[in-house]
């Protein structure tokens, strides 16, 4: 901490508890120069002189701690706020101060202690210190993912990545909120169409025309009866009694009825008992048409809270889905995770993402935290 101010009595030993003594020994006043070997050449050190008369009441206020007052800004590194790169990694005392209502947002992370520091580090935060929202998960939907997508992690708001550091917070610290996940994409639906036709002549072959042949093998023997009607194939089946069909292609319920004939003769001219064909007009019928028609596209996952690259933003809703699609999940609150996507029958939803940290390190990195304002998100 720094030496008290004037006007309370100062002694020598109290300048080199603050400062230390690197050469040992007796104790004097010309060991504690600014610039020295023992005081640092900083602001919090501006009234001692750096050579020349020196005298006690010159340390008043005085000490081995940096002290440095935070601007608003996005994606900050703590290094560069202290000036001279040697200060951030001489073991000396340091303190970022944030003050209300300054923010600081982030991309991903909003406020980083980067691991060249040395001494210790107080962040003394009276604002708002805040990470990046997730993004929400795509919808499952035609022509890409059936299942939803998963929503994205929200960044963290402070990341330690050295031990020494102590939190001191009366503001707040919010890490962003994970994304919502993607709704499914609905299941596909069938349906069948009849149509009714009424009768009609012979005409055409059976990739496009219409009618009844009865056909005839060698010496007279009777074979399945088969139709046909713009397309559609009944039988052959039965014999040539049959007057009605069943549809056979494409599958379906339909049938056919037949007609009257046309009068063909029985064989060819002096061969009446040669293979041959009888035609017949069509009476009337029915066929019928499946169709399947695409599930309904999913809703999107909602967005969760925090900066989005150009302002804070709050959690959204997740999407709706169009038809029997499944909806999108909702976007996570300050540091709290996402929803899941919901699913439909035929997809599942995507995940939610994950809620950023307030404060996040490496596992081999402690550091402590002072709140008597808000802290929203995970310590990790």
């Amino acid at each position: 901490m720094p030496i008290k101010s004037s006007p309370a009595p100062l002694a020598i030993s109290e300048i080199v508890t603050e400062f230390g003594d690197s050469a040992g020994g007796s104790d004097s006043l010309s060991e504690y120069y600014k610039g020295g070997a023992n005081v640092d050449d900083v602001s919090s050190n501006s009234n001692v002189p750096a050579s020349g008369a020196i005298d006690i009441g010159d340390f008043y206020g005085a000490g081995n701690v940096v002290s440095v007052a935070a601007s608003a800004g996005t994606n900050i590194d703590v290094a560069p706020l202290f000036g001279s790169p040697d200060t951030f990694t001489n073991a000396v005392s340091k303190v970022l101060t944030i003050a209300s209502p300054i923010q600081i947002v982030g991309n991903n992370v909003a406020l980083t202690v980067p691991s060249t520091m040395a001494g210790t580090l107080d962040i003394q935060n009276a604002g708002n210190i805040i990470g990046s929202r997730g993004g929400g998960g795509n919808a499952g939907s035609n022509g890409g993912n059936a299942t939803g997508g998963a929503g994205s992690a929200g960044g963290a708001a402070i990341s330690i990545q050295k031990a020494g550091v102590t939190i001191n917070n009366s503001g707040t610290i919010s890490g962003g909120g994970g994304g919502g996940g993607g709704g499914g994409l609905g299941a596909p639906t069938a349906s069948t169409n009849t149509t009714n036709f009424g009768g009609t002549n012979y005409s055409g072959g059976a990739n496009s025309g219409r009618g009844w042949n009865q056909n005839w093998g060698g010496n007279g023997a009777a074979q399945s009866p088969g139709a046909f009607y713009d397309g559609v194939v009944y039988g052959p089946a039965g014999g040539p009694n049959n007057t009605q069909l069943s549809q056979s292609s494409p599958p379906g319920s339909g049938t056919i009825n037949r007609g009257s004939p046309l009068n063909d003769p029985q064989g060819l001219p002096g061969q009446p008992g040669a293979s041959h064909t009888k035609r017949f007009n069509i009476g009337s019928g029915s066929f019928t048409t499946a169709s399947t028609s695409p599930g309904g596209n999913g809703g999107n996952g909602g967005n969760g809270y925090g900066f989005d690259s150009s302002s804070v933003v709050n959690a959204q809703s997740g999407g709706s889905a169009s038809g029997n699609g499944a909806a999108g999940g909702a976007g996570g609150n300050a540091g709290a995770a996402g929803t899941a996507g919901s699913n439909s029958p035929a997809n599942n939803g995507g995940a939610g993402g994950a809620g950023g940290n307030s404060v996040t390190s490496p596992g081999s990195v402690n550091y402590s935290v002072s709140n008597s304002g808000t802290i929203n998100g995970t310590q990790g």
